[in-house]
């Protein structure tokens, strides 16, 4: 699969500084930093352009950036409060309006430099807004509200719309004549300027999220299941068949839809599936590559070459030819799991298909394209040859250090060309059973395992050319989800879960024993540095630690209420734990005493892996530290 450059993120005034400090407790040439900043921590939900230099996007957190020459920045305005914002409108430059939870209505008549905060006699969320000049417009929401008002939002009036269903998305084609659409297929539509609302009758039987008229009778609706309906006249509506791809088994939900004229169309939907048409709507083409496998959620055409496109994790994509390709302008997925092969070679994979490499140490990263599902293990056992775990029973390998990847097994197959690579001595046992992947180790380059849901292990002998699944066996186990897998070598390794789980093996997973360590909580971090010695962590602030290999576990105390999601140690007496809100602990008795370190960050952090001398963090927003 092809690999993307990393656009350096191109929002600033939010983005965190690459902070430096002395932690306590140990010497001073000893630096923690902030190498991959979280510039923007938000899901982006929609996107509004008045022409080729001024636009809006908003989303969640209280989330408004605006550019005012044509995306090159975007630049943060405050509204002083912190609700999701789910929609914006802007008549022009200066009169705009966003909509958001518990009936927020937000104006500006001034292009955003201050917002002000209208009465909408309302706290449901209120989903859409639009304006068809500057004092009459519309919003809607949740149980089928829409309210509506004549003198540009100081004062707003409800209108019956005879539905319970949330109105996800309205537009109105002159004073009178308008549309929405929203939960259980509805589409509704006013004559009257909303004194009075119809419905339209379509047979989709799907939640409608998004809504467009290129004038006043051609008019598309999309929504879940890749719906799209159109109409010629707002009178009747007809489906059309959207093309949406089925990446998890099912078709994708659209979020949005934008149409520059009655020809020229997009849609957007989940895993960063981008629709395109050039006739109406009469054939749809899901656009490939895909820029991201991010949810995209609002989508908007500036001119028949120019459109742009937000969603998840701050995702913002931009294309300069009507949507045949696209450029990815800003993205902070959540990583899960980093691994350096050699000083230079590293990646880290996280949640929306993200794949990052770096061949410089660190310094820059690069996304390379390797699934649509949530990814939360890799392991490199040289430069070129490795592997990802994730959701959706997601294994993948690259022999070119991630220029491509591809599927060991498609999930959905049993059998692929060749034969399966992943059996099971149990033969009504199903790779497919295991939804989620979540750990994987090597501690040779020929020996491999992998664990996750439903207590699903799965072990190569032979350098990953084929893998067999193993069975725990055991009546306390049962389906618990595993969460974590190390072995100190070929034969000797445990697997750690939810309940307190913590198998061992000393015969490279052909039999396991249950340990206990006399904790219930979730075990989430694995680390033994001999075949004696390690630490597991957890929720609620849990390390336990063993000198016997397990036979007995010791809880050690790590003064925090936090989950703890990684532990590392360099030696039996120096090591580091990682975990949410910014939490580390750093040890040098073995865990005896155990130093919170300063807060860098209030990311919940995942991984720690080793590059040399060096110590690399990774966690929510796609943040990077470095010690």
């Amino acid at each position: 699969m092809s690999q993307k450059k990393f656009i350096a993120p191109i929002i600033w005034g939010i983005c965190l500084a690459s902070v430096i400090f002395v932690s306590d407790g140990f010497a001073a040439e000893r630096l923690w930093t902030v190498t991959r900043p979280s510039e923007l921590q938000a899901d982006l939900l929609d996107v509004h352009f008045v022409d080729h230099d001024y636009g809006w996007i908003v989303g969640t957190k209280g989330t408004i950036l605006h550019t005012s020459d044509g995306g090159q920045q975007w630049l943060p305005q405050r509204s002083t409060l912190f609700n999701d914002l789910y929609q914006v409108f802007f008549l022009n430059r200066e009169l705009g309006w966003i909509v958001g939870d518990n009936g927020l209505i937000l104006h500006s008549s001034n292009g955003g430099e201050t917002w002000l905060r209208q009465p909408s006699s309302t706290e449901t969320a209120l989903q859409t807004i639009f304006f068809i000049d500057p004092k009459i417009g519309w919003a809607g929401g949740d149980g089928g509200l829409i309210i509506h008002t004549t003198d540009g939002g100081m004062s707003w009036t409800r209108q019956e719309t005879g539905t319970n269903n949330e109105i996800q998305d309205i537009q109105f084609v002159s004073t009178s004549k308008g549309f929405a659409v929203g939960g259980g297929t509805t589409i509704i539509a006013s004559e009257d300027g909303g004194e009075t609302w119809g419905e339209r009758i379509v047979e989709l039987g799907a939640t409608l999220t998004g809504v467009c008229f290129a004038n006043d009778h051609d008019g598309w609706a999309v929504g879940a299941n890749g719906a799209i309906a159109h109409t010629t006249d707002g009178i009747n509506w007809e489906v059309q068949e959207s093309n949406v791809p089925n990446t998890n088994g099912m078709p994708e939900p659209i979020w949005g839809v934008h149409f520059v004229n009655n020809q020229r169309g997009l849609a957007v939907a989940e895993f960063g599936v981008i629709l395109k048409t050039v006739d109406g709507g009469v054939t749809w083409t899901p656009i490939e590559p895909r820029p991201t496998a991010n949810r995209l959620q609002g989508v908007q055409f500036v001119s028949e070459t120019e459109a742009w496109a937000v969603g998840r994790y701050g995702t913002i994509i931009h294309s300069i030819d009507g949507g045949k390709t696209w450029e990815l302008k800003s993205s902070n997925n959540h990583l899960r799991d980093a691994y350096f092969a050699n000083s230079v070679e590293g990646w880290a994979v996280g949640l929306g298909g993200t794949i990052l490499h770096t061949s410089d140490g660190g310094e820059a990263w690069n996304f390379q394209s390797g699934s649509f599902f949530e990814l939360f293990g890799v392991y490199f056992v040289s430069p070129t040859k490795g592997w990802v775990v994730g959701s959706n029973g997601t294994l993948i390998e690259t022999m070119d250090g991630g220029k491509t990847w591809k599927a060991v097994r498609n999930p959905r197959a049993e059998r692929g060309p060749g034969g399966a690579r992943i059996t099971f001595e149990d033969p009504t046992q199903s790779w497919k059973a295991a939804l989620g992947f979540y750990g994987i180790h090597f501690p040779t380059p020929e020996a491999g395992w992998g664990v996750g849901e439903v207590g699903k292990v799965m072990h190569t002998g032979d350098g990953g050319a084929t893998w067999m699944g193993q069975e725990l066996k055991n009546p306390m186990v049962g389906f618990n989800n595993l969460l974590g897998v190390f072995f100190i070598d070929n034969r000797t390794g445990w697997v750690i879960g939810v309940n307190g789980t913590i198998m061992k093996t000393t015969d490279a997973g052909k039999t396991w024993e249950l340990q206990n360590a006399g904790v219930s909580n979730e075990l989430q971090g694995i680390f033994f540095v001999d075949a004696n010695t390690g630490w597991i962590t957890g929720d609620s602030g849990t390390i336990v630690h063993t000198k016997d290999g397990g036979a007995t576990w010791n809880i050690q105390r790590s003064g925090v209420k936090s989950t703890l999601r990684d532990v590392y140690f360099n030696s039996p007496k120096e090591g580091w734990v990682v975990g949410d809100e910014g939490t580390i602990l750093h040890t040098t008795d073995g865990g005896v005493t155990w130093l919170t370190e300063k807060r860098l960050v209030n990311n919940d952090l995942y991984k720690i892996c080793k590059k040399g001398d060096d110590l690399w963090v990774v966690g929510d927003w796609g943040i990077m530290l470095k010690y």
